[in-house]
């Protein structure tokens, strides 16, 4: 039974979720108007699309971080075409696991501050060990793990300074900071 009081939360909840799933999809479209370098993709360099669902679950845990990691692949890809039709699911997978190896990170002290490319690195094991069962790519398992880790390297460095700001500086302007 829904009562009033739970309302103001589920809007809260659903405007917060879709606020983050727009910046989810403005993000990556941003960084892939610039061209392909050696015919990459510049996403695979920065790796634009791990960035919100990381800042959700430091800012908004996984009730917000989780959607925007299942929905914000398709939704990129209903707008802008990308990622690729055969990649959409293994990166909604990567996104998936990601978000879930950073919510374990982060409640450990020491791990918290480097959750993010490992999390990401976690994932891209997870989903190229699942090309072995599954060929949605046509590359072999191995080589898809190390080449795109290999060309991820700029994204790690991003994702590894957005893990250290978030958590060192940058607490949620709307929470307290009188909470010590």
């Amino acid at each position: 039974m829904e009562t009033i009081s739970s309302k103001p939360k589920h809007k809260t909840w659903l405007i917060t979720t879709s606020l983050v799933m727009a910046l989810a999809v403005l993000i990556p479209f941003l960084v892939h108007l610039r061209p392909p370098h050696n015919g990459i993709p510049m996403g695979a360099y920065f790796l634009p699309m791990f960035y919100m669902p990381f800042i959700a679950m430091v800012w908004f845990q996984w009730r917000v971080a989780l959607p925007v990691a299942m929905i914000a692949p398709l939704l990129n890809f209903l707008v802008t075409g990308n990622p690729q039709w055969g990649f959409l699911a293994v990166l909604t997978l990567e996104l998936l696991f990601f978000t879930g190896f950073a919510f374990l990170l982060l409640s450990n002290s020491i791990m918290k501050w480097i959750a993010a490319p490992l999390s990401y690195l976690g994932a891209k094991a997870v989903s190229s060990f699942t090309l072995l069962f599954v060929p949605l790519m046509p590359n072999e398992p191995l080589d898809f793990f190390m080449n795109s880790v290999y060309y991820a390297v700029p994204g790690l460095l991003v994702l590894t300074l957005i893990n250290l700001i978030l958590l060192r500086h940058a607490a949620p302007p709307w929470k307290s900071t009188k909470e010590e």
